[in-house]
């Protein structure tokens, strides 16, 4: 219907069709209601009806073209090339019009409704003064169609009295009343309007409208009755209280909803409250009767689950409540805005001094005094602000507090310099790495040949020792048989000897995982290379054995 209204369309020149299959087989329907006249347009819509086709409005150029449809309407159009299509062709008016209808009584009722409440009178009332008007409307538009009619049917009077017959009856004297009445003739319309006309109490007796209205009134409350029913949490006052039940103040403040609707009744509003409660709750009300009052009720159930702390108590307990370890300023506050509602309900403190109370123990009990000092919050205490505007100005604050260390522990992680205190070594730069050039190759020939020179003198100068040490050992010692202990003696001086100059002999000095050369396992961030990392264990076994070699070492004799 809005697509009818928003598109206007011509609705004594359209026609209504539904089964529109959106192929070519559509091509049929169009050329078969061309046949009565030129199309205008075709227009997609959606009625509120029982009907899965699509439809669409054709809408005619002329009504010449509909007027030839009608004696056809309605009509089934069967396809020609596909059995399973077939056309539903109907006026849009017969339609539309009953649509248009309906909407526009329950909008006329629902608008009626919303001034019986505004006004407090009886819907009913309203109902019956809004009818009388439309009884004298009805009245006045028919006395008013009648007039039309007569004047219409009227003898052609003009024509009597024209130019000629009217010179003749100038020269009548003006203060004779018969034949002023000639002049100005009217006799035949006060005869029409001495007739009565048809009220609308004849069609509708009140009987019939009395029994009209209290159907739609009833079929109305109780459609809006199933739409705004409310639906109470349960409750059943088991102590540990299950997960699906909530506690007796969130359901008691549920209920004061319920007792404010003044558009239900008390019958209403009692079955409610009894569906929400559970066993043993609902056990300590079941004497009462369906019509006792909903407060006989919540007198029984605030005696059994309610509050039984007085006010001062409560009040006494609620300036002891500190913000807990760990707890945010806003959850503090929401925690002590409960506390206080419930030192309300029970007396302990009046409505106009909640807001007051509220930022007094929270300046008192929270522990955040930066937080304090920057909203300022002692200075608010002659003017306090409300639950929620200070509640959002804590949100905000802790909001911009964890953002701001979130960033600066982003920031000092990036920043950071990265550990390398356990590092030891050197790079040394391969040829392939760096271009050739042929004074750093001599440098690093000058080098090589000046570490083996190194290591030439050291190999030597540790056989010397050896040797004097030896002779002069010999010498100073008595010859002796020799006994079996003696070879094990010199064995155990040879290794300690051994030992101390291992420390020259060559180690690794290359990585265990890439086999690059500068760095150990431990720093290596490079993929792993077993081969490179073989060949050069196995130079390194080179080097060692040449050095065995060189100064003389040798694996331990057996004792056999």
């Amino acid at each position: 219907m809005d697509v009818i209204q928003t598109s206007s369309v011509k609705i004594p020149n359209s026609a209504i069709v539904s089964g529109i299959a959106d192929t070519e087989t559509d091509e049929e329907l169009y050329d078969f209601l061309k046949q009565y006249g030129s199309i205008q347009r075709v227009i997609p819509v959606d009625f509120a009806e029982p009907a899965s086709d699509k439809q669409v409005v054709v809408e005619y150029v002329y009504g010449t073209a509909m007027q030839s449809l009608l004696p056809l309407l309605p009509h089934r159009l069967n396809s020609k090339t596909r059995t399973d299509v077939t056309y539903h062709i109907r006026a849009l008016a017969s339609v539309y019009t009953p649509v248009a209808s309906k909407t526009a009584t329950q909008t006329y009722l629902s608008e009626l409704k919303d001034i019986a409440k505004l006004t407090g009178k009886d819907f009913a009332a309203v109902l019956r003064e809004e009818l009388s008007v439309i009884s004298e409307s009805v009245d006045l538009d028919q006395s008013e169609t009648q007039d039309e009619d007569m004047e219409q049917n009227s003898p052609d009077t003009p024509g009597q009295y024209g130019p000629e017959n009217a010179a003749q009856v100038s020269p009548l004297p003006s203060t004779a009343p018969g034949q002023h009445v000639q002049h100005h003739w009217s006799p035949p319309q006060s005869k029409e309007k001495t007739q009565p006309a048809l009220k609308l109490s004849d069609v509708n007796p009140p009987d019939i409208q009395k029994v009209i209205v209290e159907h739609i009134v009833r079929n109305e409350d109780s459609a809006l009755q199933v739409h705004t029913s409310l639906r109470l949490r349960p409750f059943s006052g088991r102590f540990p209280r299950p997960n699906n039940e909530v506690d007796y103040e969130t359901w008691r403040s549920n209920v004061e909803f319920l007792l404010k609707d003044t558009t239900q009744s008390d019958l209403y509003k009692s079955r409610k409250l009894l569906e929400s409660l559970l066993s043993p709750a609902i056990d300590i009300v079941k004497h009462l009767t369906p019509e006792s009052p909903l407060k006989a009720y919540l007198e029984i159930l605030d005696s059994a689950f309610g509050t039984v702390k007085d006010g001062d108590d409560l009040f006494a307990k609620y300036l002891n409540t500190m913000q807990d370890n760990g707890e945010k300023p806003s959850a503090y506050l929401q925690r002590l805005q409960v506390m206080l509602n419930t030192t309300l309900r029970r007396g302990g403190v009046t409505a106009s001094d909640l807001d007051r109370h509220l930022l007094r123990q929270f300046v008192r009990g929270c522990w955040d005094n930066i937080l304090i000092a920057e909203l300022q919050l002692e200075q608010k205490k002659q003017n306090p602000p409300t639950f929620a505007e200070l509640l959002l100005l804590l949100r905000t604050a802790e909001d911009k507090h964890t953002s701001k260390a979130s960033r600066m522990k982003r920031h000092l992680n990036i920043a950071k310099p990265r550990v390398s205190s356990y590092y030891q070594g050197i790079y040394v730069q391969s040829e392939e790495d760096c271009s050739p050039s042929q004074p750093a190759l001599d440098q690093r020939s000058e080098i090589q040949d000046l570490k083996k020179q190194i290591a030439s003198l050291q190999s030597q100068l540790t056989r010397i020792t050896q040797k004097d040490s030896r002779k002069a050992k010999s010498a100073a010692r008595p010859v002796a048989p020799q006994t079996a202990t003696t070879p094990t003696s010199q064995r155990l001086h040879h290794s300690r000897d051994v030992n101390n100059n291992t420390s020259n002999r060559p180690r690794p000095w290359y990585c265990f995982r890439c086999g690059e050369d500068g760095h150990i396992k431990p720093q290596c961030e490079s993929e792993p290379n077993p081969s490179l990392v073989a060949e050069k264990r196995k130079q390194l076994r080179e080097k060692q054995l040449a050095w065995d070699i060189e100064n003389g070492a040798s694996k331990p004799d057996h004792l056999n």
